[in-house]
């Protein structure tokens, strides 16, 4: 676990003005000074774009586990009683009088009776649950790992936050176009106060009041303690949470296909989604691209076809990719009355998705791991299958002092800037990303200077590695890894097989070595494919085949 301090002079909260309303957002006063005030253009626009972005902080679509102990204590209990029953049943009429009491009638009305009672129960306990989570700030703390992150940059604001299940990330980028004039600002990055009831009170926003967005930075300048409203706290963030910020980044570097959806598309696809509860898998969303023709989306399982009616697919070759977690894409909804349209990129069939809003001059960006309960961080680190990627000490440094200077730039910038190889210079934003100094921008496609916590992560607090890559590292010390036959297939792909601790597994990689497809005989892989990155065997023979001195001599790629 990782503590974060929080301090904040005042709550957040919505203001009314003599003209309109100011969305006052109390700063993190434990960090870097940030400040903002502009008046928003359009605050129906920004407050269901911040909606879209509550969605995200409480979402939470995990199966919770079973607590089986009240079950083994009353199972125990069960199997004691049914012990005492058999010895009171030593005589015959007592069997008898038990079969009497069996065949009785039961009462009428005993279905009707019960489903109302049910009713009633889960009736009152949705309010209370409700009620609870309004008023009770402790409660929504346990809701919330930690506040919602806000980012002043020169050309925009914008807003970073996870969901409870660390399933979807979410972030609203709003240009400083979307401001008629600006007041104070101080770039950097800091946490806000964030509550249920700031939520509730951003609901009021109109068109016909003017709204002005204050980052208030007054609590760096005034005494704060022995104030009323000041509060303190610290938390403990799980390493989860912080990894998931590097995870997301690192996706960047797998590629991935771009489709561009009009709105009604994605109206029809969420619609149909309210509308239906599939009772059985497949649970899908394919994506059926076909170079020239528009995309198609099959909603499974009921294999409902919608074709959109934007633009052609215009990939080298026909492909179907299919994503899971669907239900995570309802967050998008309060968005798509203001939406241009919305872009995806699509990693492959069980990798994560960006679904990018474009809102104008705000932009709404909704990641979804590969589905609903395999979060960005629980899994084998995706960075796994972006190909050999090592950061170089210097390169980093030049790309941080670049980056801290000018806060963004494409990736191109970059290379001219640090004179740097891609495969360096990917490993070391993708590096900066793990250690929460970076963040890509996925619908400028430009890499954004933000630091998610005061000081760089190192990298114990992120938690220890995941079994698979520990493994991996194991079997390549042992030497019980063999490359048995490499053959180039295509243009800038080759097909690897071999053996990795007695097992049988191979390989496609693409030209940067990331893997296009894989099999390998083991029960991880059996189960997850790639969708939660490569198993032990599959990582140490890659490994093995980029090192030359691991190959046999009379091995050639043909």
């Amino acid at each position: 676990m990782t503590s974060v301090s929080l301090s904040y002079l005042t709550r957040s909260e919505v203001v009314p003005t003599a003209d309109g309303a100011t969305v006052s957002l109390s700063p993190n006063l434990a960090r870097e000074r940030v400040a903002f005030d502009g008046q928003v253009r359009d605050p129906i626009r920004f407050r269901e774009a911040m909606s879209a972005l509550h969605e995200v902080v409480v979402g939470d679509l995990r199966r919770p586990k079973k607590d089986r102990t009240a079950y083994q204590v009353w199972l125990k209990q069960k199997e004691q009683q049914e012990a005492q029953l058999l010895s009171q049943l030593a005589t015959k009429a007592e069997k008898v009088e038990l079969d009497k009491l069996g065949k009785r009638a039961p009462p009428p009305n005993l279905e009707a009776d019960f489903r109302s009672a049910h009713r009633e129960y889960w009736r009152a306990r949705v309010n209370w649950a409700n009620a609870l989570s309004r008023n009770d700030p402790e409660l929504f703390r346990h809701l919330v790992p930690c506040d919602p992150v806000i980012t002043v940059a020169p050309d925009t604001v914008f807003f970073e936050a996870f969901s409870k299940d660390e399933s979807s990330y979410g972030c609203l980028y709003v240009d400083r176009e979307a401001f008629d004039a600006s007041g104070a600002v101080a770039l950097g990055t800091t946490n806000v106060d964030y509550s249920n009831a700031l939520y509730d009170h951003m609901q009021s926003l109109r068109t016909y009041r003017p709204t002005r967005l204050l980052l208030d930075p007054k609590g760096f300048e005034v005494q704060t303690v022995g104030r009323a409203d000041h509060h303190e706290e610290k938390i403990d963030l799980p390493p989860s949470w912080l990894r998931g910020f590097g995870q997301i980044s690192a996706a960047t570097t797998l590629g991935g296909t771009m489709v561009t959806l009009p709105v009604e598309t994605m109206y029809s696809i969420l619609a149909f989604l309210k509308r239906h509860r599939e009772k059985g898998g497949p649970r899908s969303v394919r994506f059926r691209l076909v170079p020239g023709k528009p995309p198609e989306i099959i909603l499974d399982p009921w294999n409902e076809v919608i074709v959109s009616r934007g633009p052609a697919y215009d990939g080298p070759k026909p492909e179907e990719i299919k994503v899971w977690g669907r239900r995570r894409l309802l967050t998008l909804a309060r968005t798509l009355p203001f939406a241009d349209r919305v872009d995806v990129v699509l990693l492959g069939s069980g990798l994560p998705s960006i679904w990018i809003a474009r809102l104008g001059p705000m932009r709404f960006v909704l990641a979804l791991s590969g589905w609903t309960t395999n979060d960005w961080t629980g899994s084998l680190a995706l960075d796994m299958l972006a190909g050999n990627l090592k950061p170089d000490v210097r390169t980093m440094q030049r790309v941080e002092s670049h980056l801290r200077a000018e806060r963004s730039a494409t990736l191109d910038a970059l290379a001219r800037t640090t004179d740097a190889g891609r495969d360096a210079l990917v490993g070391s934003l993708v590096k900066l990303a793990k250690q929460g100094q970076v963040v890509f921008d996925f619908a400028t496609s430009r890499y954004r200077y933000r630091s998610i916590l005061p000081t760089a992560l190192a990298d114990a607090t992120a938690g220890p590695e995941s079994e698979e890559r520990v493994e991996a590292e194991r079997i390549l010390e042992e030497g019980s890894v063999r490359v048995e036959r490499e053959e180039a297939v295509a243009p800038g792909r080759v097909l690897i097989l071999g053996k990795a601790a007695k097992t049988s597994c191979e390989a496609l990689l693409d030209a940067d070595g990331r893997f296009v497809r894989a099999r390998c005989t083991c029960s991880y892989f059996h189960r997850m494919g790639l969708r939660a990155g490569p198993c032990r065997h599959l990582l140490a023979l890659r490994v093995a085949f980029d090192r030359p001195r691991s190959r046999e001599p009379n091995q050639i790629l043909h």
